[in-house]
């Protein structure tokens, strides 16, 4: 039994649905707050009434009608009428209403061949009673806890309730709370619960997410303080940088250039430094990251580039070893792969000191791996590697410089940026001569027009790129099969639909040898031995193939620039970092590049399409992240996980940027020393 049970009307059925919505205690009921108001203290005359938009009015009955199982009263103010229309128990409502009658009605008018009100809520009122509205909290409300007469009025009750018995310890120091100018942590709530005006609520929900904020901000400016006394200065160093600089076959961009200037100049500052290294797919971060990495390397640092796969750990070094050596500087790839005897023979030089570059995989982190004086860790694709992973690497050596890249940074990343936590650089040009992707959502409908499409492009010498989330089709759960045998129309979410009805390799490969006989199909997989899965990807480069079907596989670190289309099925079972990178393999030359999100059978919630449209309409990489951030949350910014609202509940990191940057700046001052920072009012 919880305390929930002690509150009036809390019985054992609705202790479960609230327990079961996650209000298991006294705090999480209080902290359950009202996601939106209607606000019922202002009058609507019945002549300014609108379809759609809530309102309340005293009004008198003007007559009363019955017809089978409905009962309309109509009602009127001087100003119009409007009909009341009642579906149940209309014999028992019949002798509620007489003509002439007074009533306070509240509501929202709706339009069948005449204004009316379907259900409105309503009161009987005196001749000369005064009378005044109120604002009424709308919750967040599960189906279970509707049929457990868990709704809006008896939530506001028992909260209020619970307030009044509730022992609070304040969060925030009292000097805070005062120079900042707020309430009583009880007032606020019991405020937010039952505010006397609509005007005084943005009030109250800033005070409530400075509350979360502040705390959390306070710590993130003592973490950062305490990085600043470890770490070391890196000056700049003329003479390697200039020597790589010369051996690029091309010239830096301007935002290239002005990106190694500023991070140069954060590593020339005591104390360790991270930031992240934001760039669109050929964008080149990893020629700027290179070109970071000369003040540590000529200053006898080492530097470790860890990839999420081996491919593009090759790739990667393959492009910076040549330029390297002509420098001077050694550069070695560490995999899964590597023969034991060279792994052994790179470890010892590691630790001698003359193997000064490393880039690989995961390997990077294992325990045999140890750096002479590892000076800056460079992580790619961050997306791709947990919170304790790119820890792991950062914690080898003496607290290094750490630097992130990435095409879509993760809302955990976006939400560090926001705070502070990470400097940020972005590359915001685009190669010269390349056009944005464009990215279509295709209904099941459609399906077969985009076939076609795609058929009259592969057999005129263009190339595709076919993404499924699945290797081979699975049988279906016992749980998710029988929703769907049940229903045709029901929705079964993504994770749990039945797995024959998601797109796998082999189930495209069907389909498409059904559609026509002129595809040249291959396919690649996380399960294909090496020397299959080079060879389905050299065919492809040569263009022997013009599909390849693949897994995320080919996330990262394959380049083909002529494949200029490509479909990815079952597109909600991605993350949207993930299909930015996926959508990143296009569009790698001159020709207009077409992405297609392939939607499977079935409705579709509100959220998931507006986040996937949402991704359609943009190829810039931090408003994917924005949208994602939206979706996911912020994660725990200060353990590992990467999503969800950790600590933040009730701010909005994009909307709030504003109020987020005032507690960074009132918590600096306040980590330092310096006192007060007066904010906005």
């Amino acid at each position: 039994m919880s305390d929930l049970s002690r509150l009036t009307g809390v019985g054992p059925k609705r202790e479960k649905v609230l327990a079961e919505a996650g209000i298991a205690t006294l705090r999480d009921l209080i902290y359950h707050l009202p996601r939106r108001y209607i606000d019922r203290t202002k009058f609507t005359p019945i002549a300014d009434l609108a379809v759609g938009k809530d309102a309340i009015f005293p009004a008198t009955v003007r007559s009363i009608a019955m017809a089978q199982m409905r009962m309309m009263v109509t009602v009127e103010d001087g100003s119009g009428t409007v009909e009341l229309v009642f579906f149940n128990g209309v014999q028992f409502l019949r002798s509620r209403f007489t003509e002439g009658q007074r009533l306070l009605v509240a509501g929202v008018p709706s339009f069948f061949r005449e204004l009316q009100m379907v259900h409105p809520e309503f009161q009987s009122i005196k001749d000369d009673q005064e009378i005044k509205g109120e604002v009424l909290p709308r919750y967040p409300l599960t189906m279970d806890m509707s049929e457990a007469h868990v709704e809006h009025k008896f939530l506001q009750k028992i909260a209020l309730e619970a307030l009044q018995g509730f022992t609070f310890s304040d969060a925030l120091q009292e000097n805070h709370r005062r120079e900042l100018g707020l309430l009583p942590e009880a007032d606020l709530l019991r405020s937010l619960h039952k505010p006397a005006t609509a005007e005084e609520i943005p009030a109250l929900r800033k005070q409530l997410k400075v509350r979360e904020l502040l705390p959390l901000s306070l710590r993130l400016e003592a973490i950062k303080a305490e990085r600043r006394k470890v770490g070391k200065a890196w000056p700049e160093s003329a003479k390697l940088k200039a020597a790589l600089r010369e051996g690029l076959p091309f010239t830096l961009t301007a935002g290239q250039s002005e990106s190694v200037s500023a991070i140069t100049a954060c590593q020339a500052e005591p104390g360790q430094f991270c930031g992240l290294l934001m760039g669109d797919v050929g964008s080149g971060k990893t020629v700027v990251a290179m070109l970071a990495a000369a003040n540590v390397l000529e200053a006898g640092g080492q530097v470790a580039l860890m990839a999420p796969t081996e491919i593009l750990a090759s790739q990667h070094h393959q492009t910076l070893a040549p330029f390297l050596a002509k420098a001077g500087i050694r550069a070695g790839l560490l995999t899964g792969d590597t023969p034991k005897a060279d792994r052994e023979a790179m470890m010892a030089d590691l630790q001698s000191g003359s193997l000064n570059f490393l880039v690989g995989t995961h390997a990077l982190y294992s325990g045999d791996v140890r750096f002479r004086n590892l000076g800056l860790a460079i992580i790619d694709e961050q997306h791709r590697f947990g919170v304790e992973q790119r820890k792991a690497l950062g914690a080898k050596g003496g607290n290094p410089d750490i630097l992130y890249m990435s095409a879509t940074p993760i809302p955990r990343t976006l939400a560090q940026t926001v705070f502070g936590d990470l400097e940020t650089f972005v590359l915001k040009e685009k190669p010269a001569g390349r056009l944005p992707v464009k990215t279509r959502l295709v209904p099941p409908e459609k399906r077969k027009d985009m076939l076609g499409f795609l058929l009259k492009e592969a057999v005129g010498g263009n190339q595709v790129f076919w993404v499924v989330p699945q290797i081979g089709a699975k049988s279906p759960t016992a749980k998710a099969a029988k929703a769907a045998a049940e229903d045709p129309d029901i929705f079964v979410p993504a994770n749990k639909r039945p797995e024959e009805d998601i797109a796998s390799v082999d189930k495209i490969k069907t389909e498409l040898a059904a559609f026509s006989k002129e595809w040249k199909v291959g396919i690649v997989h996380g399960k294909l031995p090496p020397e299959k899965k080079e060879a389905a990807l050299a065919a492809f480069r040569k263009g022997e193939l013009n599909v390849l079907v693949a897994t995320t596989v080919i996330e990262v670190g394959v380049d083909v620039p002529q494949a200029n289309l490509m479909v990815i099925e079952g597109p909600d079972r991605f993350g949207l970092a993930q299909l930015h990178q996926l959508r990143g393999r296009t569009g790698r030359g001159s020709a207009q590049a077409w992405c297609f999100l392939a939607m499977p059978n079935g409705d579709w919630p509100v959220e998931t399409f507006d986040r996937l449209a949402g991704f359609a309409e943009t190829t810039d990489g931090f408003k994917i992240a924005e949208i994602d951030l939206r979706s996911r949350g912020t994660g725990n910014l200060e353990g590992t996980d990467q999503s969800g609202y950790g600590g933040l509940r009730f701010t909005d990191l994009i909307e709030d940027f504003e109020l987020t940057q005032e507690i960074r700046r009132y918590a600096e001052a306040q980590v330092a020393g310096a006192g007060n920072v007066p904010m906005k009012p």
